[in-house]
Order: structure tokens, then sequence, then C-alpha cells
């Protein structure tokens, strides 16, 4: 305090004050000489240098570190494409044994976007393998280029079970050459029938599915050979290598003829249990009222169908459906399909069919076909709805939406005003196959209520977050009716007319219509659009 001076004011109020000296020099920083000096000390320079590359390589380590958790980050895997058959629709046009006359609706398969078609085959299952010359096989090679050029895969229905009972391999197996005599299934049997003197009994009470004894004796062998459709038909024996090998060369000769796929009927009847023991009555759920033990339906088939070796029998021709494709965009290895449950559907779960196949679904009663249809459209089946009187165009655009590859038969595309022209509704539909909330959306089928019924109609919701969400609503009814949507928690309050049948004159394409109340005409289907309701993903 040496440079300050002590002043009294006025000192009837006590006032002071310090002053401190004005002249006092102010501290102005180092002069440039001092920085100099330091900037070029050594130590100052080397920590300098130390603290700009520590504060580059602490940039480096965490742009690295950004970059290693973005690529190692779990991410969610777009969704595989669907596959041609997949997509669909498939029309099954096995029933047309002359294939100039599926020619002639080749342009109208491809109006309808139709993608395959299941063909009859022009032979015997086993025949094309020695025929000469290859008439049939040639005139298949003509026809499945030529649907191509329209966009139509073609194929093929096979039979693999039997060979007739005058074919070569039979004739051979029944006099027991030695290449051929476990080429069926033979079986000895020593009880005599008492009721017919000198008659032997089957060797067990195995029923065919044309209701009658599935087993008949040769009188060369004297032995029983098994056939579990008709008596000329004796059931080829797969548990034997060479005869599974058979087969292979089938599929190799139609798949090199430019098929894009095989549909096996009988598959579930292929293999047998080898110890042939007898078959139990079928009861309770899924027996057949009436059905008597000369029936086929009166018995549960455990050691006819469905045997545990299938799964694996199937794998094997799957895979050599796929090793002899010409095609390259996918092949087709499935069933035919006649009643429930279906293979996929049973204790095997087979996964070697693509698509699995369903069978066919008669639309009688909507709450029945909800539960049918959610047990099954988990797997993406190859799927046929069918109106209870028939075939219906109408049925055929509602199953664009099911998440399913919809079959059709050939009047389900056509007009009814014009033979040659695809039905109205289902040109405008069968688009939607394409769409993301189609392909990959969620789904909710639903047997909804009717205003002022207790009839309820067949509804199908397809929504993904980000895309528009659709939904198809069937009348099977004679009358028209109301629906109420508003239990598909998708659904806002407003939806959108897509299309509408014809019939249907109570909306336009593009008209509004309230979820709680769409008006659908008899025999018809409307085909709405929508908004989803957020959070509906979840």
């Amino acid at each position: 305090m040496v440079d300050a001076k002590y002043a009294v004011g006025d000192h009837r109020n006590g006032d002071a004050k310090i002053e401190l000296d004005a002249n006092k020099r102010q501290f102005t920083g180092l002069t440039k000489e001092e920085l100099m000096k330091y900037a070029e000390d050594p130590f100052w320079s080397r920590l300098r240098w130390c603290m700009f590359v520590l504060f580059w390589a602490l940039w480096l380590c965490m742009l690295a570190g950004a970059i290693i958790i973005i690529v190692q980050a779990p991410k969610c895997a777009p969704p595989p494409p669907r596959t041609w058959y997949e997509k669909g629709p498939l029309v099954d046009m096995s029933t047309v044994e002359d294939y100039t006359e599926v020619e002639k609706d080749l342009p109208l398969l491809q109006k309808a976007k139709v993608l395959g078609i299941f063909a009859y085959s022009c032979k015997n299952t086993y025949d094309v393998l020695n025929e000469s010359p290859p008439t049939c096989l040639e005139q298949f090679k003509q026809f499945a280029a030529k649907a191509k050029t329209f966009g139509v895969q073609v194929i093929v229905d096979l039979t693999a079970n039997f060979v007739s009972k005058s074919h070569t391999w039979f004739q051979q197996s029944e006099n027991k050459s030695s290449n051929f005599s476990d080429y069926f299934i033979w079986a000895s049997s020593n009880e005599f029938n008492p009721d017919v003197p000198g008659e032997r009994k089957p060797p067990n009470n195995w029923v065919s599915t044309l209701d009658a004894p599935a087993w008949t004796l040769s009188e060369k062998r004297q032995e029983f050979y098994l056939h579990q459709f008709g008596e000329d038909q004796p059931d080829l024996n797969f548990s034997k290598r060479e005869v599974v090998l058979l087969f292979d060369d089938v599929i190799k000769t139609w798949m090199q003829a430019g098929a894009a796929g095989i549909r096996l009927h009988h598959a579930r009847e292929l293999l047998v249990n080898s110890s042939f023991p007898d078959e139990l009555p079928l009861t309770g759920h899924g027996s057949v009222p009436g059905a008597v033990h000369t029936q086929h339906a009166y018995w549960q088939h455990r050691a006819t169908r469905d045997q545990a070796a299938l799964d694996g029998l199937l794998a094997h021709w799957a895979q050599q459906v796929a090793t002899h494709a010409t095609v390259t965009d996918g092949t087709v290895f499935t069933t035919f399909e006649e009643s429930r449950p279906e293979l996929f559907m049973s204790k095997l779960n087979t996964t070697a069919l693509r698509p699995p196949s369903a069978a066919p679904l008669v639309l009688q009663d909507p709450a029945q076909a909800e539960m049918l249809l959610e047990d099954r459209v988990k797997r993406w089946p190859a799927m046929q709805l069918l109106a209870e009187d028939g075939t219906d165009e109408e049925l055929a655009a509602f199953a664009m939406l099911l998440p399913a590859a919809p079959v059709l038969q050939p009047q389900q595309i056509r007009s009814k005003d014009n033979e040659t022209s695809v039905s109205e509704i289902l040109s405008h539909v069968v688009a939607l196959r394409e769409d993301s909330s189609i392909q990959h959306g969620l789904y909710a089928i639903k047997a909804v209520p009717v205003h002022n019924s207790t009839d309820t109609m067949l509804a199908c919701a397809r929504w993904k977050s980000g895309h528009t969400g659709y939904v198809s609503v069937y009348n099977g009814g004679a009358d028209e009716a109301r629906a109420d949507l508003s239990a598909l928690s998708s659904l806002p309050d407003d939806l959108t007319i897509y299309r509408v049948s014809p019939s249907n004159l109570n909306y336009t394409t593009n008209s509004v219509a309230k979820s709680n109340n769409v008006t659908v005409a008899p025999k018809s289907s409307v085909i709405l659009s929508y908004v989803p309701k957020q959070g509906t993903e979840q």
C-alpha cells in the first residue's frame, strides 16, 4: 500500500477516501522477445507437438469407432423377394389333355398376369423313359417354350406310386426276376378264408382308396401285391433304392424338356410300414359317420400314409428338380392335396415342398374358413378357394390378397360376358400381387359380422408400415349385406374403394366407405384401400 494515499474529506459526516498513485505502471503482458524466448524453448515446443498429435489421434479414433459401430451394428435385412410361384396366380389346367387347347388360352393367361400353370403329362409317368420316338416330350418342349414367351411357366402333374399291371417291370417282378423281384410290395399269407375253401386271406385288413381290398393274389408268384388304388395299378416299392432312381430319371426327363417344376399326386401313400400291421378304425374327430370297414374312410391309415421316411424321399426329389432344371428363377416341387389335414400340416411338417400345397377350400362357412386359412397361410401355401356352388371369379379376386399363392380354375379368370377376356375385377386386383403390403405385409383374416343378421362375411386385410393397406371382403350369400370391418385393428374409419364388382351399384372406384358399414352385393367381392393405423405393425 506504499502507492496509496489516505485523504480525509468532510469531517462532519466522517467521509474518507483512498487514492492510488495514477502513475503506477499497469501490467501489459509479455513482450515479443519474451514470447519468442518461450516459443523456442524445447520443452514447450515438444509439448505443443504432443498435444497436436494427441488431438488428431483422438479424432481419428472416434471416427474409426463410429464407422465400426455403423458397420457392425445389427441391421434388419430386407425381406427376400417372393418367387414367381409364390406371387402367382397359378392356374390348374391339368384336366386339359391336349397342349394345343391350352396354347389357345396363353394370351388370356398373359392378360391375367398368370405366372404358372399345372399341366397334364402326356404319357403315363414312367412311359417317357422308353418312348421311341419321343413324340410326347417333343410336344411338351414346344408347348413349354411357347408358354414362356407369354410369361407362363409349366408345372407337370405326375403320379409316381404305380405302373400298369401289364408293365414289363411288374411282369418280371411277378416272375421273381432277380433285378425286379422287389420293385413292388409283395407279402405272403398262410391263412385261408373259412367261408371260401382254398382262398387265401390277404396279409392284413388294408383297404384301397377305391373301397376294395388293397391286396390281390398273384397266381404266378403265389404272393399278394399291394395296390392302394386300382387292382391293375400295383404299388412300387420306394424303400428300394433302384425304384427311387427310376423316378429320378423321370424328373430329369421332364425338367430337361423345359418344365418349371413337378406336382406329385398321391404323394402321402408312397411309403408303407414294411411290417404290414393291421389298420385301426378312425374314431372321434375326422371320422366319417356311417363309414364301414370295407371303406377307405373307416380306417386311420397310419401304416399306409405319411411314413417317417417320406420327408427324406420328398427332399431327395425336390433336389433332383432343382438340379436338372433349365429355368433359372426358381422351381416348383409340391403335391396335390385332396383332404385335410394336408401333408405340410401333418406330423411330418415337411419343408421340402416349394410351395406347400393346401387342399381346395370350398367357402361355405366364413368362420370355419377363417380358422382353416389362419392355420395354413403361415407357410404361404398354394391355395385354391372355391364357392359353394362352384368356381367364382369374385372369389378369385378376393384370393389375390391372401398371404398364399392363389390357385385358380380357368373359369375363374374368364369374363362372364366374353370368354376371351379377363374378368374385370380380377384384371385390376391381380396387379396387387406385386405390392409390398401383399408380398411382405402383415395380415388379418376374419369372419366379420353382418348388420341386422347372424350371417358373416370373410375379410382379409393386408398392410405394411409406410405403404397403402388393402382389405378384401367376400359376400357368399344370396342377398346384399352390410359388413362391419371394425374388428380389423389396422383399419381406420374411412376406407377408399379400390375395385368393386360391376354388380355392386352402391360404390364407384375411389369413393369413400365407412369401415363399420361396407355394402357388398351377393356373390361378389369389394376391394378397399386405406392408410393403416399407427402402431398396427406391433
